[in-house]
């Protein structure tokens, strides 16, 4: 019977039990499309990786990404937990004398994009994603619609910030970015699983990122993510969706902080209503109704190895 080994790692976090938990298979050749969705089911994580290689000559690796029900063409704590589990197996070596960052390629759905390999004393201390082009969708604006996305959401449309937009954002997958009043409006989120799908399929987007500007630590936003039709009601930390509020942020002007050489440095707080806490760090290229770039950061902490047999 064939094996295959796994890590899992608790991603956007430094220490266990916090952040997102990710299951990924850094040698997966051999495993069919269709073992790749049934072993995604059976770890029941939000997102299980296959490594394998690449179909690129200038990436160093391709993953492939599975919820338990389908295969998505990009997501966030599955590529910075991947590429901290791979430096760990040595695929990508430390610099000399240890510290400093590795930069390679890869391949996802969505095509080839760069990726950072921080390490300190020659571990791997925080992977840097570049994520796709920052992309503005629809907008739900009518009061019809910011009641109906409210009710979805169990709030009222008044717990709506009504000086930002609920917006549509795409860096690889599209994303309803709702901004609320406050942590209060926040924790008072109870999703109508039916009305909110429905509500960010009609914006074009594949789920639901609500955040507010008040936060818990020094942060720029603290934020939930709700995706009921890839079988969870809500992910603690999500790498595809806080780069589209990051870029949100700096193209509608809603960031305290002020740019280093062009480039937006912040924290987004996710996970700590479901008792995962996880930091999200943003690199934001471009200004006020122009952003060029937009990279997602984290550290990933290893929690498990083992083998599956099948």
């Amino acid at each position: 019977m064939p094996k295959y080994s796994f890590q899992q790692l608790d991603v956007f976090t430094d220490h266990a039990f916090g952040g997102n938990p990710l299951a990924v298979f850094p040698e997966a050749e051999g495993i069919s499309d269709e073992q790749m969705q049934q072993i995604a089911r059976e770890m029941n994580l939000s997102e299980t990786v296959f490594v394998l290689p690449s179909n690129e000559e200038r990436a160093l690796r391709r993953l492939r990404i599975f919820t338990p029900t389908r295969e998505l063409p990009f997501a966030g704590h599955p590529v910075v937990g991947t590429w901290n589990a791979l430096a760990r197996e040595g695929v990508v070596s430390a610099p000399e004398g240890g510290n400093g960052s590795v930069r390679i390629e890869h391949e996802l759905g969505i095509g080839v994009l760069p990726v950072e390999i921080e390490f300190q004393a020659g571990e791997p201390a925080r992977v840097v994603m570049t994520q796709g082009a920052f992309e503005i969708g629809k907008e739900i604006a009518d009061l019809d619609g910011r009641r109906t996305l409210a009710r979805a959401l169990g709030l009222s449309v008044d717990d709506l910030n009504e000086s930002l937009p609920v917006q549509a954002i795409s860096t690889g997958n599209s994303m309803l970015i709702v901004p609320v009043n406050s942590l209060d409006a926040l924790g008072r989120c109870s999703v109508d699983s039916a009305s909110l799908i429905a509500a960010y399929r009609s914006a074009g987007a594949t789920g639901c990122y609500v955040f507010t500007l008040e936060t818990k630590e020094e942060s720029a936003a603290h934020a939930r993510f709700f995706v009921p039709d890839l079988g969870m009601i809500e992910d603690p930390a999500t790498g595809s969706a806080a780069g589209p509020l990051g870029g949100y942020m700096v193209h509608h002007g809603a960031l305290s902080v002020e740019p280093e050489n062009g480039v937006y440095r912040f924290i987004i707080e996710q996970g700590d209503f479901m008792q995962r806490p996880s930091r999200i760090h943003l690199e934001v290229t471009g200004a006020h109704n122009h952003v060029e770039q937009v990279r997602v950061a984290g550290s990933s902490i290893l929690v498990a190895r083992g083998e599956l047999i099948f």
